[in-house]
């Protein structure tokens, strides 16, 4: 090893949390860290009025059919990594309020297809304007260097993402 070059940090696959005195590995500290900032990024967003009723997995239905068009439910819940059933609870709770519509896929008449209306529209973009004012506000504190090194990782991260190679 070099001088002055710092020691790798051994890595720790069976626990997430270290032993006394040890360094937390790189999984407990990805594990321990977008969780946390994710809720917390969430409930600051929350605190303004757009964000009403709404949860945030009804927020990203409505992203998700506001930024790709009509998606067949099927989809949505790939997507959001969940089951079909918990998509068909957050539609029905979506439709009662007139943000998204129900319509038969033409391509395939036993699958249904999740379409935000205008209502739905102006929703899911004043809710990603509120969530993105709440992000700035809580990056706003920290130096310029620092936030260009959270951006870095963060850019580096979407490789871990389902859908990474479209993103790059």
């Amino acid at each position: 090893m070099a001088p002055n070059a710092p020691a790798a940090r051994p890595r720790r696959t069976r626990s997430s949390s270290p032993a006394p005195g040890e360094a937390p590995s790189l999984e407990a500290s990805l594990i321990g860290t977008v969780a946390p900032v994710m809720r917390h990024l969430v409930a600051h967003a929350r605190r303004r009025q757009t964000w009403g009723d709404l949860t945030y997995q009804q927020y990203n239905v409505l992203r998700i059919v506001d930024t790709l068009g009509p998606q067949p439910q099927a989809e949505v819940a790939r997507r959001l990594m969940v089951t079909a059933p918990v998509v068909t609870r957050l539609a029905s709770s979506l439709a009662d309020a007139d943000l998204v519509e129900r319509r038969t896929d033409p391509n395939d008449k036993r699958a249904v297809l999740l379409a935000p209306t205008p209502k739905g529209r102006r929703q899911a973009r004043a809710m990603r304007k509120d969530l993105l004012a709440a992000a700035r506000e809580l990056l706003e504190p920290l130096p310029e260097d620092r936030r260009a090194g959270v951006a870095a990782a963060l850019e580096e991260l979407q490789v871990l993402l389902p859908d990474h190679s479209a993103r790059r």
